[in-house]
Parts: C-alpha cells; structure tokens; sequence
C-alpha cells in the first residue's frame, strides 16, 4: 500500500467515526437534495456529430429538440416523481459551455475530438469531480444527494464527501452500468486496438471508444477510470464495491485469447476481484438478483450509495443512453434490483446515503421515434425505481 493510500484510508477512516454507532444508532429524517451534474467532454464521434447539427440548427436560427439543455432539466420538466416537494432542488454544477450536452454558437470551434482528448489528458475531467464533491459538502450534507447528469466520473465527487463524512469502511457501493468504470486508459486504448485488428470478433468490452483516435491517451481519471483512482486513494474500499449489470467482464471465450493486449485486460479485472470487487454479469436475470442478493448478505454495511450508468438498460426501454455498444438488461430486473436494495434497506440497519442517475443523452432522453413507434423511457423507469426506495 503506498503512501498516499494509508494516509486517506486512516484519515477517512478516522473522520468516519463518529458516525459509526452500533446497530441502534438514531437516524434523523433527512431531506432528499437533487443537483444536476451535466459535464459531457466525451470525444465519441457520433456524440460531435450530434453536437455540431445541434449548431448548425441553431445558426439557421430553427428550434433545436428537445427544448430543455441537460437531463437535469429535462427530467425535472417530466418527472412525474420528483415534482413532490420532498425532493428539494438545488440546481446545478457550473459547467464551461463548450463541455454540457448543448453548446453555444461560439464554442463551435472547440466541439472536436482533439479538444474533448486534450481537456481529458490535462486532467480538467477530475476538476469537476471536486467541485461537486464541494458542492455536496456545502449544499447538500447531511441529506440524501440526488446527482443527475452525464459524465459518470462526477460520482466520485459525491462519494470522496461521503467517504468523508461517514468513513470507507462503512459505506457499500452498488453500481449499475453495463461497464466497469475502473479501468485505466491504456488498458483501454489496447483492447479498442486489439478490436481494430480483429473486426470480426463482437466487441462488448469497450463503449465506443478510440477507433479514430488522433492523439495519445493518458492515464488520467475520468468516465472510463474514475472507480480506480478513487479505489487506489482510498476513498472507496474495493471489499465495498458491487457491479451490476456489467458486460465489459471477461467470460471464457475471451480469457482464451493469447494476444497480449487481452491477457493484461484479463488480469487486471482478476486483480481487481482479487482485492474484492464483485462483479454480476448480464447472466439470467433471475441469477442476476441471486447474485445481488447473496452478495449484499456478506457484505452488510451501515451505509448504502446507489449510482446507476443508464447504459446498463440501454436499447431496450431506456435509449437516452450515451454509451449503446451493448445491449442492456430488461426494465422488470433494474426494478427486482432496487427491490432487492429496498428490502436490505428495510431488513437491516443500513441506511441510503445517496444516489445518482448519470450517462444520460440529452437529445434522446423522453423522444418518441416514429419509424420504429418506440419512445424512450428513461424518465419513468428513474421514476419507478425512485418510487421503491423512497
């Protein structure tokens, strides 16, 4: 353990004491605060592209579609849920324009992959992570924080104030997304390399990722890493960390493969699962919550955090997705989940500290598709599994 990590874990750990009572400690009605959180400085393609025919739209002076300009927005504009005057809101994280979901005119010259790159290998991705982690010391503590927005990196501001406040140790984190976000660049760039020579293998491992890229990735934290850096400072404890959902796991068929690049990619998930992650695969979904289930009767903590990547339902009821390279579960298993979490809520003396929704289209999220008559539902499957925890 290096020296960076000690530090934090004796000194979260020793801020987290006070709040660690026996089984018959008080707990105080607490209110539920939500902010928006709408960083979205992802260099995919399709996601410029989208950008760019947004400006356009606007320099020809037509009303672009939808009216609202982050999910934040749009969901307090539709939720029929957070409408109730428990959920306060608080607004949201001051983000520069050129990095939100709908840019202005004037940044037109900066909505290109070079510049999405150079602004992640600076760094300036974990900036916005504390500045929410400010933000939910200042604002929200001691309520519950609701964070919606894009970027997933962002939860770990949230959870460096919680890790604060209540100690690491005490503190189960489960994670819905269909990726697991722990996984350092260059493990990363390597399998999206290793794809671009194999075209004809499936590829469920790496979101749309790399395939055109221009420029050298650094190892720094963002969307795709932020769970590692935030488990090798400490903050979280690897013990205390579930995945479900996750289809970025490597299975049998691709542990088989003797390239290099896949090897380091299979090891480096077998040493996270060795120093505790759980992992739960989209399997069946009946072995999906057997799993879940069994896994949080070994691991019972007196603190709860729910962050929910909506990829982990993407193409099936929920579209407004920003990742879609693989296809999520069903809406029914997302809500045997949650019931799951509320009974270990309700069953033992463990208590919800916050939740996020994250990774969230803006231009997708509530449109109704003609051609195919479908319409996305990621506001009222967020809607249903509010409903079952508060």
């Amino acid at each position: 353990m290096n020296l960076k990590k000690l530090y934090n874990l004796i000194y979260y750990t020793y801020l987290g004491l006070d709040c660690q009572f026996s089984i018959f400690r008080f707990k105080m009605k607490k209110n539920i605060k939500i902010f928006g959180a709408s960083l979205d400085a992802t260099d995919l393609p399709l996601s410029i592209k989208t950008k760019l025919l947004y400006l356009d739209r606007r320099l020809r002076k037509e009303i672009p579609e939808p009216s609202f300009f982050d999910p934040y927005d749009g969901i307090l504009l539709y939720s029929k849920i957070l409408s109730n005057d428990k959920y306060l809101k608080i607004g949201k994280i001051p983000i520069k324009t050129w990095l939100t979901p709908k840019p202005c005119i004037e940044d037109i010259s900066r909505i290109n992959q070079l510049a999405f790159q150079k602004f992640s290998n600076d760094g300036l991705v974990e900036k916005y992570s504390n500045e929410v982690e400010q933000l939910v010391k200042s604002k929200v503590l001691p309520d519950i924080p609701l964070m919606i927005g894009v970027d997933h990196s962002l939860t770990g501001g949230v959870l460096r104030a919680l890790s604060q406040k209540y100690g690491p140790e005490n503190i189960l984190i489960v994670i819905f997304d269909a990726h697991f976000d722990g996984i350092p660049a260059k493990v990363a760039v390597n399998i999206a390399r290793y794809f671009q020579d194999h075209p004809d293998q499936s590829n469920l491992l790496v979101p749309e990722l790399a395939y055109e890229m221009t420029s050298d990735i650094k190892n720094t934290y963002t969307c795709a890493s932020f769970l590692y850096y935030l488990i090798e400072d400490a903050i979280i404890l690897p013990e205390n960390v579930i995945i479900f959902g996750c289809q970025d796991y490597p299975r049998g068929e691709f542990r088989a493969i003797e390239d290099p690049r896949i090897i380091e990619y299979v090891n480096f998930f077998d040493r996270m699962e060795s120093n505790g992650v759980s992992f739960v695969p989209k399997i069946r979904p009946e072995e999906m919550i057997s799993a879940l289930s069994s896994k949080l009767e070994r691991v019972k903590k007196p603190y709860l955090y729910i962050s929910c990547d909506v990829d982990v339902g993407a193409l099936k009821d929920i579209i407004a997705s920003r990742y879609k390279n693989a296809i999520g579960i069903e809406k029914s298993t997302l809500i045997q989940a949650f019931q799951v979490l509320k009974n270990t809520i309700d069953s033992s003396d463990c208590e919800l500290i916050g939740l996020d929704f994250m990774e969230i289209d803006t231009f997708l999220l509530n449109r109704y598709f003609p051609k195919t008559q479908r319409k996305d539902s990621t506001i009222e499957i967020i809607d249903a599994l509010l409903k079952i925890l508060f």
